[in-house]
Order: structure tokens, then C-alpha cells, then sequence
């Protein structure tokens, strides 16, 4: 127990001292000057300003102006008219929270963090990539136009690219709603390593990322989309009178529709070696999995909500296959089966979580028709808050397992991390040597309260990856 909880001190002090690195008043004051936000010393100070767009749950294109002015001096003793605050939200501002943003990407705050799995020798790092997106109003379309579709004039998206093991955040694109994503994809093609795994869904479907991505020695796991043709080798190949063969006969086309009425709820199918695509250039391997009626009523549902908010309509051959899952992979059987293949996708749904807390806790969706710089203050800000927010709970979800044996939740963890980030920035600016208090006492409250609710016949992502951890008695109940 003693040597327990040296670790777990060392631990703290180590991330304590990580944190401090990335806020101070002289860096902000730095990067205040360097973007002209601050050319002379004013009533409001650089690091009052980042409190106020960023951590005091303040949202400043959302709230008014009385509200943001009383809440400086309730909470930092700074009285500031409306409008000289007004003045201050803008274009400089825009650029300042925008920088310090940038710089925080780079920095990879949980550097030192990482979960031991059973898969490691497999692979260095499982990245998971997605984005999210939400409307803004129409008056920014010239800067943020919409993805088009019923009501969709203006919106922002964010392209999001984290690493499951370590919990780093990788890659972060802060764009226009009608940004693609498949493109991105490519952009982020040369910081593919030897030995990552690639997570996408169906939006990032790329045949020349796949085949750069086995270039480089990496791995993927992807759906593949229904109205792309699938081919095998064909047996009987036909042969000109030279003895040449026939290009039209070297492969045959399988159809996924005629293979899938032949299986059963949770059944597997798997071909080794298909070719897909028209010109048949990716030599991939092919998993089929059908899928049950609650989860065909379930993709239906959000595949109709999907067509109508896009405005398009579904082929009679996409339909007809929702019932499936088809997957494509270029691991090998040996190292991964084909319902590992399916459990190892499913680990793509913890990207849905970050971005569930990012709208349900820290309402990043939620705008209201303000002047731009002023909405674009709050969005970086809002994103500085995000990735501070998202270390401190991978950090914390970490120490427990390392520390406790335990697996704690996601969304308890941020939850509980959004009740104290206020006093940690606090406390990082004003009095950096009690930072360490505030980090226990989160850790505290995620051990006795973020733990993971664990559903019978369900495996939690330490499961899929093979982690090893402990159920606390009420876990247990629960899992019987």
C-alpha cells in the first residue's frame, strides 16, 4: 500500500509538472504579445481573458455581455464596461486563443500515458479517426458554409484523430461544415508509422489511403461501402488461341447480397483474398457479420434520419444490406480473427464518446447569432478547454488502472474533470504549487465515482484490448 501510493504521488507530481508546462501567465503573456492581442498593459490581463473564454463556463458568444462582465468580477475581481469588453472580442482575440490552441496540440500533454495491452507487439498505436460537426448560424456561411442538405446554410466541423493507447490527441482540424472527409484522410497519410492501426468509418473510404497505409507497414480495419463490386480470383480462366488469358476472365465477381441470405443472426463469413474496387487494385481480406434485429432496427432507423437530414435517397442494394457488416482489413487470421476483426471496429465507437462529451457536457454545439469574432472566441476556447479537459481524464482514467486495477468511465471521468477545470486553471496561473491538491482530489472522486458500469455479455474497451483489471464489487453485481 505504501509503495501504492508513492507511485501514485510520483504519478501526480510528474503530470502536475507536465500541466504547468503548458499554462503560465508569462507564456500567455507571450503569445498575447506576439499576436498584438496585448500591446500595452491593460485593465484585463492575458491570462483573465483565456479564464474567461475558456474556463470559467462563461461561453461569451452565448451569454451577455452584463453576465460575462459581472462574472470577471465575481470570480477574478475585474470590473470591465460591456462595451470596452465587446471591443476586446475580436479579431486579435480570435488569433490569440487560436495560437495558444495550436501550441497546446503540439505539446501532447499525456506524452507518458499509456494502457499495457496484450496487442502491443502487434501494435504501436491504434489510432481512431472521425470528426463531428454542428450548425452555426446562416449569417457565417461566408466563412463557415454549411455541408448542404435540409437547413445545413453554415456549420462548423472538427476533424478528430486520437490514439487509443497513449489517449493522445494527434491530429485536430477545426474547418467548415461542408469539409470532406475522405480528403483529410489523405492530408494526414505521412504521419502514418510502422506498426499503427488505422480506425475509420465509411466517410474516410479511400482505396490510395489503404494502399499507402500497407506501404508504410501499418494496418486497417474499415467497413466497406455496398455498391463497391468484390472480386476473387477466378479458377477458370479463359485462354486466347496465343495461349494468352482473357483479362475478362481472370477474376469473378461475388455478390455480399446472395452470401448474406444464407446467414444467420451473429453469423461470420470470411474470404482471405478479394479483390475490390473496378480496378480491382486493393487485395484485401473480407469479413461478413449479420447483424441482429435490434441492431438492423437500430442502423435503419439512423440510416433514414441520415437520408432525410442529407436530403438523399438510399439505393434499393444499400438498403438491402444494412442487415450487414462488411469489413476489410489487411491483418492476417493469424493474428486477428475474424471476430476480433468486428470487436476491434467496435473500438471506433470511443471516438463517439469524446465527441458526446464535447456537446452533452461541454455544449460545444451551442451557439447564438453574435458578431463572428466573437463566436470564434468561444469556439477556440471552448477547444482549449477541450483538450486540457480530455488530459486531465485520459490522465486520471490511467492512474486508476496503473494505481487501482480499475477501468473507470469516460463520461463519469469527464464529468467529474468539468466540475473542477475552473479551480485547476486557477490554481495552475495563480498557485502552481497547489495544483497537486486539485489533482488528487479528481483522482479521488473517479475512483469512488467514474467507475465503469460494466452490461452483462458486453465487452468494455480493456476487454477488447486485452487489459488486465479488477471489478469492485458492485461492477460484479452488475456483470452477473
Amino acid at each position: 500500500m505504501i509503495e501504492e501510493n508513492l507511485k501514485l504521488d510520483k504519478d501526480m507530481k510528474h503530470f502536475a509538472v507536465e500541466l504547468k508546462s503548458c499554462f503560465s501567465k508569462e507564456e500567455l503573456e507571450t503569445i498575447a504579445r506576439e499576436t498584438g492581442f496585448v500591446k500595452r498593459k491593460g485593465k484585463i490581463c492575458a491570462w483573465e481573458f483565456v479564464c474567461l473564454c475558456c474556463f470559467m463556463d462563461a461561453e461569451v458568444a452565448n451569454n451577455t455581455l452584463v453576465t460575462l462582465c459581472t462574472k470577471l468580477s465575481a470570480k477574478i475581481g475585474i470590473v470591465i464596461s460591456n462595451q470596452a469588453l465587446d471591443q476586446r472580442l475580436n479579431e486579435k482575440c480570435v488569433e490569440f486563443l487560436k495560437k495558444i490552441f495550436e501550441n497546446l496540440l503540439l505539446q501532447t500533454i499525456t506524452n507518458n500515458t499509456c494502457i499495457p495491452s496484450v496487442w502491443d507487439e502487434h501494435y504501436k498505436r491504434i489510432r481512431i479517426l472521425d470528426s463531428t460537426a454542428f450548425q452555426v448560424p446562416e449569417s457565417y456561411k461566408d466563412i463557415y458554409p454549411g455541408s448542404g442538405g435540409c437547413s445545413q446554410a453554415s456549420g462548423v466541423k472538427i476533424q478528430l484523430e486520437y490514439e487509443l493507447k497513449s489517449v493522445n490527441l494527434l491530429n485536430v482540424q477545426v474547418g467548415a461544415g461542408s469539409g470532406s472527409d475522405n480528403t483529410f484522410g489523405s492530408k494526414i497519410r505521412d504521419t502514418i508509422k510502422s506498426g499503427d492501426l488505422i480506425l475509420r468509418d465509411l466517410g474516410y473510404f479511400n482505396f490510395e489511403d489503404f494502399l499507402d497505409i500497407e506501404d508504410r507497414e501499418a494496418f486497417y480495419i474499415s467497413r466497406l461501402k455496398p455498391n463497391i463490386a468484390v472480386y476473387i480470383e477466378n479458377k477458370d480462366i479463359e485462354y486466347y488461341k496465343n495461349g494468352a488469358p482473357k483479362k475478362s476472365s481472370l477474376f469473378k465477381r461475388i455478390y455480399i447480397s446472395d452470401i448474406m441470405k444464407q446467414m444467420g443472426e451473429e453469423d461470420r463469413y470470411e474470404i482471405k483474398d478479394v479483390y475490390v474496387g473496378k480496378e480491382k487494385t486493393l487485395k484485401t481480406r473480407l469479413i461478413l457479420y449479420k447483424l441482429t434485429n435490434g441492431q438492423l432496427k437500430k442502423r435503419t432507423e439512423k440510416s433514414v434520419k441520415n437520408a432525410k437530414k442529407k436530403g438523399i435517397e438510399k439505393s434499393n442494394n444499400t438498403i438491402e444490406l444494412l442487415g450487414i457488416s462488411i469489413y476489410i482489413t489487411n491483418i492476417k487470421e493469424e493474428v486477428l480473427s475474424s471476430k476480433q476483426v468486428h470487436e476491434f471496429y467496435s473500438l471506433r465507437w470511443q471516438i463517439e464518446i469524446i465527441f458526446k462529451t464535447w456537446k452533452s457536457i461541454f455544449s460545444i454545439q451551442v451557439v447564438k447569432l453574435v458578431k463572428i469574432e466573437r463566436f470564434q472566441c468561444q469556439l477556440y476556447g471552448k477547444l482549449i478547454l477541450l483538450l486540457i479537459s480530455s488530459a486531465v481524464m485520459f490522465k486520471m482514467r490511467t492512474l486508476a488502472l496503473e494505481n487501482k486495477g480499475l477501468e473507470a468511465s469516460e463520461i463519469k471521468t469527464c464529468e467529474v474533470v468539468h466540475e473542477y477545470i475552473d479551480s485547476l486553471y486557477f490554481e495552475l496561473i495563480k498557485f502552481p504549487n497547489k495544483v497537486l491538491n486539485i489533482l488528487k482530489s479528481i483522482f479521488e472522486n473517479v475512483v469512488r465515482n467514474g467507475l465503469k458500469s460494466h452490461k452483462k455479455d458486453k465487452k468494455t474497451v480493456f476487454d477488447i484490448l486485452g487489459v488486465c483489471y479488477k471489478l469492485t464489487s458492485s461492477q460484479a453485481k452488475v456483470a452477473a
